[in-house]
C-alpha cells in the first residue's frame, strides 16, 4: 500500500458518520449525497442497539468504499472505543487503515481534527526517528546531502530509496516543471490543492520512489534551508 500525505478520515458516532479528505494536517469536509451519513438509533434493548450500529457502520463502510474504489487512499478512523471496535471488524483490508484515534470528535472542526490525526499519519509514513539530526549531520559531512527546495526538487525524480528531511510547516506554493524538473513558484495558488505545494509534491515523489520522509519541528533545518535529501549510496 503506497504511503502518502494524502489520505481519508472517517469520524464515527452513534448518530453521524463524517468523511474528510486530508492533505498533511489540513482536512476538507466532504459533504454530498453520501456524507454526512446519519441514522436514528433506537436505544431499546442493548442487543438491538448493537445490531443497528453494525448495520449503520456497514453502510458507512459501503459509502467509503465508493471513494476508495475511485481513489484508493489510506484511512484514519476516529470515534469512541466501542464504535472503533465494530467498524474495525468490518474492515476486510487491514492495510487500508493507517490507524485509529479514540474519542468523540463529532463537534470538532476540520482544522482541529486535522491537527489530531496528522501525527498518526506522519508516524505511519516515517515512524519515530530519535537520531534524525545526528544522521543528517553525519551524511552532510560525507557530502551525501542536498538541501534547499531547488536542489532537492531537481533530484527527487531520479533518486530511489533516499531519505527526505523537511520541517513539518514548510510550504512553497507552485509546482515542478515536467520537462527539466525545475520549480515553478507562484503566489496565486490554493494550498488545499496538493499539486500547488511544491513541498508536498516532493514528499509524494520520495515516497513513490521507495524513500522515507522524516518531519522535523519548525526551525530544525535552518542550515539546510528547511528541506534536505540524503542520497542513497
Amino acid at each position: 500500500m503506497q504511503r502518502s500525505i494524502h489520505y481519508y478520515v472517517l469520524s464515527l458516532s452513534e448518530q453521524t458518520s463524517r468523511f474528510y479528505e486530508g492533505f498533511r494536517d489540513k482536512l476538507i469536509d466532504i459533504q454530498n449525497t453520501n456524507f454526512p451519513f446519519e441514522i436514528s438509533i433506537d436505544a431499546g434493548l442493548p442487543a438491538s442497539k448493537d445490531s443497528q450500529l453494525r448495520e449503520f457502520f456497514q453502510q458507512t463502510k459501503q459509502h467509503f468504499d465508493q471513494y476508495y474504489e475511485q481513489d484508493p487512499l489510506r484511512l484514519v478512523v476516529v470515534g469512541e472505543k466501542s464504535n472503533l471496535a465494530i467498524f474495525g471488524a468490518l474492515m476486510t483490508q487491514q492495510d487500508v487503515l493507517i490507524g485509529m484515534v479514540e474519542g468523540d470528535y463529532t463537534a470538532t472542526s476540520p482544522h482541529d481534527l486535522g491537527m489530531i490525526v496528522w501525527p498518526v499519519v506522519k508516524e505511519a509514513i516515517a515512524g519515530a526517528n530519535k537520531n534524525a539530526m545526528r544522521d543528517l549531520t553525519t551524511a552532510a559531512k560525507l557530502k551525501k546531502v542536498v538541501s534547499g527546495i531547488d536542489a532537492v526538487g531537481q533530484l527527487v525524480e531520479t533518486e530511489t530509496g533516499s531519505t527526505l528531511y523537511v520541517e513539518e510547516d514548510y510550504h512553497v506554493k507552485g509546482s515542478i516543471r515536467k520537462t527539466d524538473h525545475s520549480l515553478i513558484i507562484s503566489k496565486h495558488v490554493n494550498l488545499l490543492e496538493v499539486i500547488d505545494d511544491v513541498v508536498d509534491l516532493i514528499i509524494e515523489k520520495v515516497l513513490k520512489m521507495g524513500g522515507t520522509v522524516i518531519f522535523l519541528n519548525s526551525g530544525s533545518l535552518i542550515t539546510f534551508e528547511r528541506i534536505a535529501l540524503i542520497l542513497r549510496d
